[in-house]
């Protein structure tokens, strides 16, 4: 008896564990009602920084290649962190046409969004932890189910978040701080339900 292939295969490969557990729960949420057709597929990357982490989809997208089984679309989880590579990660990226969901400069800020209007240019993720501790004390950065505590007040941080991204407009993506992409990831689950 032969598998059969799904009409549609999603990769997203996330940099840490908070972005992993956060694209799991997005997908049991918002996934719950996906055709048997689509497959999506969360994974940690092996690497801690942005440009090893695409290059690492690189490698995992030609493997799905050679095997016949070739993703449809990848899609690449990680924030700034204040890496240095962030600018080839951003040029291999567009290169490779993967997808981003992308925070500058932690994942914490997007959370931060689901309180209250934040601008703040955070520099270091612990000042941004520091702070989304104070709005929500309960928060560790893995033992809960980020996306469904959250996802009560998700429409008012998607409308916060393209708020404060309007106002770095100007910006290459590298300097972009504050900036958040995680609701066109979660845009792009809500089409696949529809689709």
């Amino acid at each position: 008896m032969s598998l059969r292939r799904p009409n549609r295969r999603i990769l997203i490969l996330c940099e840490g564990v908070t972005e992993k557990l956060y694209a799991t729960s997005l997908r049991a949420e918002l996934g719950r009602n996906l055709q048997r057709s689509i497959a999506v597929e969360v994974a940690q990357g092996d690497q801690q920084n942005p440009l090893d982490l695409v290059r690492e989809a690189i490698g995992k997208k030609k493997k799905a290649r050679k095997e016949k089984n070739p993703y449809d679309d990848i899609w690449i989880f990680f924030d700034h962190d204040n890496w240095p590579q962030l600018r080839d990660a951003f040029l291999l990226i567009e290169k490779e046409e993967f997808k981003f969901s992308f925070t500058a400069l932690c994942m914490e800020h997007w959370f931060i969004l689901h309180f209250e209007e934040c601008g703040r240019a955070f520099q270091r993720g612990e000042d941004a932890l520091s702070h989304l501790r104070r709005l929500w004390p309960q928060y560790h950065k893995t033992k809960l189910n980020h996306f469904g505590e959250l996802k009560g007040s998700l429409q008012v941080a998607t409308e916060r978040a393209i708020r404060m991204n309007k106002r770095q407009e100007e910006n290459a993506i590298t300097e972009k701080n504050p900036y958040c992409t995680i609701p066109d990831l979660i845009s792009f689950f809500q089409s696949l339900e529809d689709g």
